[in-house]
């Protein structure tokens, strides 16, 4: 790529991020004779009109999170965005098998990776890159989200933060309340399950293959139901069969579903405000939700070499 100014958007809370890091890629943009400026997303907000404007290109700096706020800020806007996984899990440079290593992350991106446009996921109002989860998922999330604020010690050492999340879904789904969930499309029910993932991308959770035929080029999103679940047991046993034995129940509808457009309730309406939905590890609000693919929504730099692009 071709370019002569970007802009550097960080999220200092991420996981991998460093100043030192931050200063390495100033520095390498210096010695290419590109401009770059900084943004952190915590201290300034994103204006889509003048980075359209200033800029040939955005890196994000951080986690799955960040990569989502820039999303949405950006949805429908021409000007490519790239991953630099700083985050705790990073799944969509998991997708594109971007490296963690900066000294080889940003010169593929200068110089092997084209923008391409993706599609994203839409629930209600929110834009997802990679995937919504209705139920447990994000009960967790909103539970991690207000454990995070109320703990002011940062947890430096990315496994150690990792190994902490795993050990609070196990925690959370002991106290978890399983709703029995609707998913319907043009109001006629497809299914009811006690969790639902949809997805637009192949991994989830980590490196973790559940949707491995899935990607956001993709006309439909790939949606997992849980029907039966109880508790932790239950939940992990779900998790493992989509790892282990894809093969068998990919194609089993009461299992996995193909669709582009569905809206998820809760099968009793007072309920509906108890059970919320994540977007990207974010919590985004509570039942109902209405998810539909949203077509070439936003320009991405792809690595052509892994990524699934579609044919010239």
């Amino acid at each position: 790529m071709n370019f002569k100014k970007v802009l550097i958007i960080y999220n200092p809370k991420s996981g991998r991020f460093s100043e030192k890091k931050l200063s390495y890629i100033l520095s390498f943009f210096k010695l290419k004779n590109i401009s770059a400026d900084t943004l952190n997303i915590l201290e300034a907000s994103i204006e889509k009109e003048s980075i359209e404007n200033s800029y040939d290109a955005v890196l994000v700096a951080g986690g799955d999170g960040s990569l989502n706020y820039v999303i949405n800020t950006l949805v429908y806007s021409a000007i490519p965005i790239a991953h630099l996984p700083m985050g705790t899990v990073n799944l969509f440079a998991m997708e594109n098998k971007t490296p963690h290593s900066l000294k080889k992350a940003l010169p593929e991106i200068l110089n092997v990776y084209k923008p391409v446009k993706i599609g994203l996921g839409r629930a209600n109002e929110r834009f997802f890159f990679a995937m919504t989860g209705i139920g447990l998922d994000a009960f967790v999330v909103k539970n991690m989200e207000e454990k995070i604020r109320n703990n002011k010690r940062r947890i430096y050492n990315n496994s150690t933060k990792y190994i902490s999340y795993i050990s609070n879904i196990i925690k959370m789904t002991k106290k978890y309340n399983f709703y029995d969930l609707c998913m319907e499309k043009n109001n006629e029910k497809i299914t009811c399950a006690k969790e639902i993932i949809v997805s637009n991308i192949r991994y989830y959770g980590g490196p973790f293959k559940i949707f491995p035929n899935n990607s956001p080029l993709d006309d439909k999103f790939h949606i997992r139901t849980v029907k039966n679940a109880a508790g932790t047991a239950d939940v992990i046993f779900s998790i493992l069969k989509s790892l282990i034995f894809y093969k068998k129940y990919s194609n089993n509808p009461d299992f996995y579903k193909k669709d582009d457009e569905v809206t998820i309730t809760s099968t009793d309406d007072s309920t509906d405000k108890l059970i919320y939905y994540q977007c990207d590890g974010e919590l985004a609000g509570t039942l109902p939700v209405k998810i539909k693919k949203a077509k070439n929504a936003v320009t991405m730099l792809i690595n052509p070499r892994y990524f699934p692009l579609p044919q010239q």
